[in-house]
C-alpha cells in the first residue's frame, strides 16, 4: 500500500519487469526502494506505523542497509541518521545467502568453509576408519554446499577448497599435514557402480540446480520466472536459440549454458503450438533438426505456423512431409503448450535425473555389485577398492612417486620386494591364507597368475544371492583386510601373529557377518561341506507356496481378450488372442512396435486387441493382462507415464464405446497372449489371424478349456 500511494518510490527494475518491493521470509525482511530521502522517510514511517499497531519492534542492531558502492557518502549518512541502521559495505546475508554489490569475493563464503571445518573437527578423524569417512563425507559434509549451490553463483576456486577439505578428510593428514591422495577426487566421485566411491561432485550437482532453476524460468508461472523471463527475454519459440544478454548476472549465465541439456531432455504436451518447430521434441520422437542434419538454414518458425502452411515450409523435404502430418497427428495434445521433462516418468523435472543428465558417465567396473553390498561393512569395501585402483602405499607403488626407498616385505622370510600382487597373492602370509580357504570352494591359487583373476573366480563361485555366493565374496575382502593389518603392524614393529590365529580373525570375520547377508537363493550342494568346515550355520531360502490356477470363462455375454507384451534388446512387440465364453478362439493378433520398453508394449498391446475387437464387431469384452500396472492405470489407481500417455488417451476412447471389465490375472493364465506377443517379437512383424490359427496357440487354448491347471511358484 505504501508503494502504491507512492510514499515509497519503487526500486528501478527493467522494462517490463513488474516491480520488486519486498522479500519476506518469517521474520526476515527485504525492502527494496528508491534510495531518494522521501522514500526512506516514507519507509521508516510506514515502519513506525506497523510497530504501533503490532505491539512489535524491529531489532536495530540486526537491521542494515545496501546501497551501490559509490553512493555519496552524504546520501549515506542521511540514510544511516533516520533509519538507525547500519551500512553494509559490500555483502549482506539474508537466509544464509550473500546479497553482494560487485564482483563475487570468494571471502563472501568464508563461512561455509568454516562451517565445514568446524564439523571436521569434532569427528576426531584419526579414529574414524576410511569407510566411516565415506559414510560422512556421503551423508553430511556433501550435502552442507547443496543450499548456497543452489541459491547464489559460487566462485570455482570456493568449490577447489570445499573439495579439498573433504578430500583431506578422506585420505587423512600425519602432524598436520594432508596424506597423499592416491586416487584423484574425479575419480572419486563417480557412482560405485563406475569405480568410484559414489561421492557426488559439486560442480555437477551445482549444474544441476542451475538446470532447475532454468526449467522454473521457462515453465513456472510463479513471479520470478515471470521478472527472469521479462528481464532476460526468454521465450519458448526462442529458446534452442537464445543467448543471454552481455549484461546478464553470472548466476543466469550459468543457467543459460545449460540450455541444450534442458531442450535435449524436453518433451511436450502440445495446446497451441507455440514452440520451435525445428529444435524442440514437439512429437516427442526426437528432434527434427537431429534427424534432417542436410538442412542449411531451419528458420525460427514454430509449429503452430508449419501447421497454418500444411508442413510445405522451407528446409522440409517433400517426402518426409507424410511422416511429419503423421507425428503430429500422435501428438500429446493439450488445451495448452506443457513442457515435459522427459527423464522422469511423470513428466516433473527432478535435481536427481537432472544430475544424471548431466554428469559424464564412465564404463561399469565389473567387480563393484560384488563387494558394495550391506552385508559388506564399508571399511572392508574401501580398502578392496583401494586395492583395485592400485592405491595402497606398498613399497613399489611409493617408488613409483619418485620416493627412494628400500623395499623388503615384512610378511615373508626372504624379505622380497613388496608389491602389490606380492603382498596380497604371493607373499608367506597371503599363500597360507588363500591355499587355506581356497581349497574349500574347489578353487587352487597355482592355477591363477594375475590376483585380479584370481579374485574374480571367487566372486563366480556360486550365483549372487545364495548364501554361498556371498561367503566367496566376503571371504576375499577379509583375508585382504587381515594380510594388509598384519603387514601394518609388522610395519610398526609389533610381535608377529601366527597364521593360525590370522586365519582364527577371518572366521570371527565371516560369523560376524554370516547373519547380516539376505540370502534369496538357493546355494549348490557343496554348501553344506562349506559351512561345516567354517562352523556357520545354514540360511535357509524363504520357500513360496505353490498355487494353483485354472482358465476361467468370462462373464456370460462377454467375450475374453488376452493381452501381453514382451521387451528385450529395446525392442518391444505385442499379441493378444480374443475368445468366446466356451473358451474357443474367435481371432488372435501379433504386432511388433520397434524400439520401446515393456509398459509401452503391454499398453500398445492392449490398444491393438481393443481395436481388434471393435474391428469384428465385438462391443461386451472382459480384458484379462498379465501387468497389474496396466490394469491399475486403466482404474486410474496410478498416474500413467508421459511416454505412454498418447496410447492412453486412444484406450480411453475406445474404453467409452466398448463394455469393458479389466482385471489382472497371473503370467500362466495369460500364456496364449504370451505365446503371440513372442510371436510378433521374433518374427519382427504384425499380423492379425482370423482363421489358420498358430498350433501353439492353439494347443494352449485347448488345454485351457479342458481345465489343465498350471503351477505357480508364489
Amino acid at each position: 500500500m505504501a508503494f502504491r500511494s507512492e510514499e515509497i518510490a519503487a526500486y528501478h527494475t527493467p522494462r517490463m519487469c513488474s516491480p520488486v518491493t519486498h522479500l519476506l521470509y518469517a521474520d526476515d525482511t527485504i525492502i527494496f526502494l528508491n534510495g531518494r530521502v522521501s522514500s526512506i522517510r516514507g519507509c521508516m514511517e510506514f515502519l513506525d506505523r506497523y510497530c504501533s499497531c503490532s505491539g512489535q519492534r524491529i531489532n536495530t542492531e540486526k537491521s542494515s542497509f545496501l546501497l551501490h558502492s559509490k553512493a555519496p557518502s552524504n546520501l549515506v549518512s542521511s540514510i544511516s541518521h533516520m533509519t538507525g541502521y547500519q551500512r553494509k559495505s559490500d555483502v549482506m546475508v539474508y537466509l544464509g545467502a550473500p546479497i553482494y554489490d560487485g564482483r563475487i569475493r570468494v571471502r563472501y563464503f568464508d563461512d561455509l568453509l568454516s562451517k565445514i571445518r568446524h564439523k571436521l573437527a569434532g569427528w576426531k578423524a584419526n579414529f574414524l576408519t576410511q569407510g566411516g569417512k565415506l559414510i560422512m563425507i556421503r551423508h553430511v559434509l556433501s550435502s552442507m554446499a547443496i543450499y548456497l549451490l543452489s541459491a547464489v553463483s559460487v566462485p570455482t576456486t570456493v568449490l577447489q577448497k570445499v573439495d579439498r577439505v573433504i578430500s583431506n578428510f578422506f585420505w587423512g593428514s600425519h602432524e598436520g599435514k594432508p596424506k597423499r591422495k592416491w586416487v584423484s577426487w574425479n575419480a572419486i566421485c563417480k557412482p560405485v557402480s563406475e569405480g568410484g566411491l559414489g561421492v557426488r561432485n559439486v560442480v555437477e550437482v551445482m549444474c544441476s540446480f542451475r538446470l532447475k532453476a532454468l526449467w522454473n524460468a521457462v515453465t513456472s508461472k510463479s513471479v520470478w520466472s515471470k521478472f527472469i523471463c521479462a528481464k532476460y527475454g526468454i521465450h519458448n519459440n526462442i529458446l534452442p536459440s537464445y543467448t543471454p544478454p552481455r549484461t546478464a548476472s553470472k548466476y543466469w549465465k550459468e543457467c543459460a549454458m545449460l540450455l541444450a541439456v534442458l531442450v535435449k531432455n524436453s518433451a511436450w504436451k502440445v495446446g497451441q503450438g507455440n514452440m520451435n518447430f525445428w529444435y524442440e521434441n514437439w512429437s516427442n520422437d526426437g528432434i527434427l533438426a537431429e534427424s534432417h542434419p542436410e538442412v542449411t538454414s531451419y528458420g525460427n518458425i514454430t509449429l503452430r505456423e508449419a501447421v497454418g502452411a500444411d508442413f510445405n515450409i522451407n528446409g522440409l523435404p517433400s517426402d518426409c512431409i507424410p511422416r511429419v502430418k503423421y507425428m503430429y497427428d500422435s501428438r500429446l495434445s493439450s488445451e495448452m503448450d506443457v513442457r515435459l521433462w522427459a527423464s522422469s516418468p511423470n513428466g516433473v523435472f527432478s535435481i536427481k535425473s537432472a544430475f544424471h543428465q548431466i554428469r559424464e558417465s564412465a564404463a561399469i567396473c565389473p567387480f563393484a555389485r560384488f563387494y558394495w553390498v550391506d552385508f559388506i561393512p564399508k571399511k572392508l569395501a574401501v580398502l578392496f577398492w583401494r586395492v583395485l585402483h592400485n592405491a595402497v602405499p606398498v613399497d613399489v607403488r611409493i617408488q613409483n612417486c619418485a620416493i627412494s626407498l628400500a623395499s623388503a616385505c615384512v610378511c615373508c622370510g626372504q624379505r622380497q620386494i613388496e608389491s602389490l600382487d606380492h603382498l596380497l597373492f604371493q607373499g608367506n602370509i597371503a599363500t597360507a591364507l588363500w591355499d587355506h580357504f581356497a581349497i574349500s570352494f574347489g578353487l587352487h591359487r597355482e592355477d591363477f597368475s594375475d590376483f585380479r583373476d584370481f579374485i574374480w573366480a571367487w566372486f563366480h563361485i556360486a550365483p549372487v544371492g545364495s548364501q554361498l555366493g556371498s561367503l566367496a565374496s566376503v571371504l576375499p575382502l577379509v583375508i585382504v583386510w587381515e594380510i594388509w593389518s598384519e603387514r601394518n603392524c609388522r610395519r610398526h614393529n609389533a610381535p608377529p601373529a601366527s597364521i593360525a590365529f590370522i586365519r582364527f580373525k577371518v572366521l570371527k570375520w565371516v560369523h560376524f557377518i554370516n547373519p547380516l547377508m539376505k540370502v534369496d537363493k538357493h546355494s549348490p550342494s557343496s554348501v553344506h561341506n562349506i559351512l561345516g568346515r567354517f562352523g556357520v550355520p545354514l540360511t535357509p531360502v524363504r520357500r513360496k507356496p505353490l498355487m494353483v490356477l485354472r482358465w476361467s470363462a468370462p462373464p456370460p455375454g462377454y467375450f475374453l481378450l488376452n493381452t501381453d507384451g514382451t521387451s528385450a534388446g529395446s525392442l518391444a512387440a505385442g499379441g493378444g488372442v480374443i475368445r468366446d465364453n466356451g473358451g474357443n478362439i474367435v481371432a488372435a493378433f501379433h504386432s511388433f512396435y520397434g524400439p520401446g520398453t515393456n509398459n509401452l508394449a503391454e499398453s500398445r498391446a492392449l490398444l491393438d486387441g481393443l481395436l481388434l475387437c471393435r474391428q469384428i464387431g465385438v462391443s461386451r469384452i472382459a480384458v484379462r493382462v498379465d501387468s497389474k500396472l496396466v490394469a491399475s492405470w486403466f482404474h486410474y489407481n496410478y498416474k500413467i507415464p508421459w511416454t505412454i500417455l498418447r496410447w492412453w488417451n486412444r484406450i480411453r476412447d475406445l474404453a467409452h464405446c466398448l463394455d469393458l471389465v479389466v482385471g489382472h490375472v497371473y503370467r500362466e493364465l495369460n500364456a496364449p497372449a504370451d505365446a503371440m506377443a513372442s510371436l510378433g517379437y521374433y518374427s519382427r512383424s504384425d499380423h492379425i489371424f482370423l482363421t489358420d490359427f498358430p498350433p501353439r496357440l492353439v494347443g494352449l487354448a485347448r488345454l485351457d478349456r479342458m481345465g489343465i491347471p498350471y503351477i505357480r511358484n508364489g
